[in-house]
């Protein structure tokens, strides 16, 4: 729930003066704190996910400051982009690390195994894109390089969603649906 957080937005006062002076309701500082908490969990059940949990509070830690509205529009496009990589190489690392753990399985998941490798090739992507973009001036990038960024960070969240519940992630295990008692006639 934090990462659906930390990507949503929801800018508030509808009509400032100056027009940068806006302030995010959904705050990144407070979705960072609900991954940290859910990492903190991933990390008790298996030690493999402590580099995404530090790329986690580094994230984190990044984000308290661009979350002031006075600081963030200092920053060009080529600054946002360096202050979201802690983000990208978190969701690459924390897939990377899922990917590998639901492969070495018995009998292996490839559901997630597969899944989350194709994210990491997509956090891959949209931490190059932007350079490509502002570094070669390519602006017909743009759009697509922001379009990526946000399929890559929905199809993360939702395959979070869809696995939080295997038991090698430390989940409760699949949900038993009891069928209902038949009634008599």
């Amino acid at each position: 729930m934090g990462m659906v957080i930390v990507v949503l937005f929801a800018y508030f006062p509808a009509h400032p003066s100056p027009d940068w002076k806006r302030y995010d309701a959904l705050a990144d500082p407070l979705g960072w704190v609900l991954v940290l908490l859910g990492m903190a969990a991933l990390v008790r059940h298996d030690d493999a996910f402590s580099t995404s949990r530090w790329c986690a509070v580094l994230a984190g830690v990044v984000s308290i400051p661009m979350w002031f509205p006075q600081l963030s529009h200092r920053l060009d496009d080529s600054g946002q982009w360096f202050a979201s990589l802690p983000q990208i190489v978190f969701g690459l690392l924390l897939c990377r690390e899922i990917g590998v753990l639901g492969a070495s399985q018995s009998p292996a998941d490839r559901y997630v195994e597969r899944r989350f490798g194709l994210l990491v090739w997509g956090f891959g992507l949209v931490a190059v894109l932007p350079v490509v973009t502002l570094g070669g001036g390519i602006d017909q990038l743009e759009g697509p390089t922001q379009l990526m960024s946000l399929l890559v960070n929905v199809a993360f969240i939702w395959l979070l969603f869809r696995v939080h519940r295997r038991e090698w992630l430390g989940g409760p295990g699949p949900l038993e649906v009891h069928p209902a008692p038949k009634s008599s006639p």
